[in-house]
């Protein structure tokens, strides 16, 4: 019996696929010494085919770590926790010219890494949470070389709520679905995936509840897997109770392919712009830095959430029960809510005046 040597396969990515080619001669598996071996990489390259360098005995591939990764990422977390991940991943792999995770530099991360983020003009906050990202991969694959308290700096920002005036402007710049879906934003508090993959079921009618929880069918997990059932007002109930005597489908919102939209905040976006309460940079651009400054809110979910909670915590809803509709898992977070709505009172300013009133 014919003893052969053992085979290669020449694997490298084109336009960000994964391509893999034995190396055969018609039906006949060509043995090929390191030397021949050599020569077809370097025909390879000639060729126009990025080739990567072989890591060495007993280390892994950088490439085929970040698969692995994302694969159990993807299997264990939402959608869009994997979407950011391979965002992250794929940004790194570019800037990092070392083929195994073994060879990866402290110099890679704090300066081609972080150098890639800046130069894409992201802002401070969305470096730091690609960062975070980049942390979570290396602690996995038992790299040390930073931690988090590496990440690049950023300031922490006010609460930013939407007044009466700027939701007036809002709301009569909006087409009838726009108009939907800006008050089940503000009025339930969801974030932009629980309002993406809401179903009609969802909406219990008679208990006027919106219920709050994961989809694995579907591939959506709530944010720290907690269920939770908001009440909503007569108003929106009403609402869509009459949206739903005209719609077939499950989802309350859409796309037009039946898909979860997944642009529902680029529409928030694209009606703030239209009744001239965003300065238009940001549209559909998430984590660019704002040429208009703080005096431009963005107009997404989050700012809805803000608004929501300040509200209900106005009306005198205690704050345990907004920490339960907001979804928070920590009381701090829904604290800040109060501390926002008590430096911002009319008591507050009072004893301010007061304190200052001999002067």
């Amino acid at each position: 019996m014919q003893s052969w040597a053992a085979p290669y396969v020449l694997r490298w990515y084109e336009n960000g696929h994964r391509r893999r080619r034995n190396l055969r001669t018609g039906d006949t598996l060509v043995a090929i010494s390191e030397p021949r071996k050599l020569q077809k990489l370097q025909e390879a390259r000639a060729d126009g085919v990025p080739v990567a360098e072989s890591p060495q005995p007993g280390k892994q591939s950088l490439r085929q770590a970040v698969e692995e990764f994302l694969e159990e990422v993807r299997v264990n977390k939402a959608k869009k926790t994997w979407q950011a991940f391979k965002q992250v991943l794929e940004t790194f792999v570019a800037a990092c010219p070392h083929a195994t995770v073994e060879g990866i530099t402290r110099r890679d991360v704090m300066v081609h890494f972080v150098g890639a983020l800046q130069d894409q003009g992201l802002s401070d906050r969305t470096q730091f949470h690609r960062f975070a990202c980049l942390v979570s991969f290396l602690k996995a694959n038992k790299c040390t070389v930073v931690t988090l308290k590496d990440a690049p700096d950023y300031t922490e920002t006010k609460i930013s709520v939407y007044t009466q005036d700027e939701l007036k402007a809002f709301f009569a710049a909006c087409d009838p679905d726009d108009r939907l879906l800006g008050k089940f934003l503000l009025f339930t508090g969801a974030r932009e995936q629980e309002a993406q993959y809401a179903e009609w079921t969802d909406i219990l009618f008679d208990k006027k509840i919106f219920h709050i929880h994961s989809k694995p069918k579907m591939g959506f997990k709530i944010k720290d897997r907690e269920e939770r059932r908001v009440p909503i007002p007569d108003s929106l109930v009403a609402e869509l109770k009459e949206v739903k005597k005209h719609r077939s489908h499950h989802l309350i919102f859409p796309a037009n392919c039946g898909r979860p939209d997944g642009h529902l905040i680029r529409r928030i976006k694209n009606v703030a712009y239209k009744a001239k309460l965003n300065c238009g940079k940001c549209v559909g651009r998430t984590g660019l830095k704002c040429s208009a400054g703080p005096t431009c809110k963005h107009w997404k979910e989050h700012t809805f959430r803000h608004t929501f909670a300040t509200m209900h915590l106005r009306a005198g809803v205690d704050v345990r029960t907004v920490q339960h509709w907001m979804g928070h898992s920590s009381l701090a977070t829904t604290m800040k809510y109060l501390d926002y709505l008590r430096a911002e009172s009319e008591s507050t300013r009072e004893k301010v005046n007061a304190t200052f009133a001999g002067l």
